[in-house]
């Protein structure tokens, strides 16, 4: 059973098996495969090493004085010419092909907003393939306060040289964070950026604390994903207390609960913690992931005893709206739903449109569906 079709899906997303059924579980980093090849998947803590004979010099540490950056455009916010003492700075890469690092930018825009005397989130991207000044600048004026810190253009990769090959990172998103001194302080996933944050603007950071902080909080998040492999249950429970501990990080999994809960069957709770990510997205104007969240609830392959049709019509009608009425798998989406309430003259309507905007594979799978509605039209007159 799929949890949502392969030209549906978001980036952000892997599946993996609960008893014989989909899971669907963030995945956080992606390596750098944008050209030709689809990047792959990693899980939490997990490291993405390349190999031996590939693995560049690294030459920049934490505890090393942070290098210079160079920018060729600021796509949004005030241009930071040099770190300032006093001052702590995030220099995170991403690039708009990457499903985790869109994943990370409502995270990384509260954390901002909560520290926005004291911290600077410089969202870093650069020129390859699958990654231009104009998809980023399209990204950014879409996502609007979902990117509500800084973004910088690099110059040619010149940033991305200094930090990021600099210190041997092959996966992305990835933080470096510069303390007040303008030293690397941390370099890592921004899912974990609350804990040296809070601890530096605290004046509680040191390298060996901070370092046990965090893999304390790593091994609280395997926890979970440990438990969602044999007892969704557990899991939940798991992930309440994580939520408890270290509610950064559980807001960065908040996906994880409703996914655990329809495993359970337990809809209820399911379609709580799926309302409150329906109205973060729409806040956020996230059609991708309002998308995400009707199919999952309208998916005909899912053994659903209970499907909230209201809230997927509530989910999957913003998104058509945020997407301008011409994403051909968001039509699709809300044309399924039209299905299930029994509105089969809408249903065909909105699937016409779905065919007419639909290409490649899509296009044969958005066919396939209009007969099925036309077929059960027919049946009913």
């Amino acid at each position: 059973m799929s949890m949502f079709r392969s030209w549906n899906q978001s980036l952000t997303l892997v599946t993996i098996g609960i008893a014989g059924v989909g899971l669907v579980t963030p995945a956080f980093a992606q390596e750098e495969k944008p050209a030709g090849e689809k990047p792959a998947t990693v899980k939490p803590a997990e490291i993405i090493k390349p190999a031996k004979a590939d693995k560049p010099a690294i030459t920049l540490k934490v505890g090393d004085k942070a290098p210079a950056i160079s920018v060729e455009k600021w796509v949004k916010g005030s241009p930071v010419n040099a770190f300032e003492p006093g001052k702590f700075y995030v220099v995170e890469f991403w690039a708009t092909w990457c499903g985790p690092c869109i994943q990370s930018m409502p995270h990384l825009s509260k954390i901002q907003k909560s520290h926005k005397d004291k911290v600077t989130i410089i969202g870093m991207t650069s020129v390859d393939p699958n990654n231009s000044l104009t998809k980023v600048e399209e990204m950014v004026a879409a996502k609007g306060d979902g990117m509500a810190y800084t973004v910088a253009w690099d110059k040619g990769q010149a940033t991305k040289d200094a930090f990021f090959r600099a210190a041997g990172q092959n996966g992305i998103p990835c933080s470096f964070l510069v303390d007040d001194k303008g030293t690397i302080a941390w370099i890592g996933h921004p899912m974990y950026l609350d804990i040296p944050i809070e601890m530096m603007v605290a004046g509680k950071w040191d390298a060996k604390a901070g370092a046990e902080s965090i893999a304390k909080a790593e091994k609280a998040v395997n926890e979970v994903w440990s438990k969602a492999r044999s007892s969704p249950k557990e899991a939940l429970a798991a992930y309440d207390a994580l939520a408890k501990d270290y509610p950064g990080l559980a807001d960065h999994m908040s996906d994880m609960p409703f996914s655990l809960a329809m495993q359970a069957r337990d809809y209820a709770t399911a379609y709580k913690y799926a309302g409150k990510i329906v109205d973060n997205a729409i806040a956020e104007k996230n059609s991708a992931k309002l998308n995400e969240i009707a199919w999952n609830i309208v998916d005909p392959e899912a053994d659903h005893e209970k499907r909230d049709l209201e809230l997927a019509m509530k989910a999957a009608t913003k998104a058509d709206e945020f997407a301008g009425g011409k994403d051909a798998a968001i039509i699709d989406t809300l044309a399924r739903v039209y299905f299930w309430k029994g509105d089969l003259k809408k249903a065909i309507e909105l699937q016409n449109k779905a065919v007419e905007n639909a290409k490649g594979a899509m296009l044969e799978e958005v066919k396939k569906s209009l007969e099925e509605y036309k077929k059960k039209a027919e049946k009913t007159e």
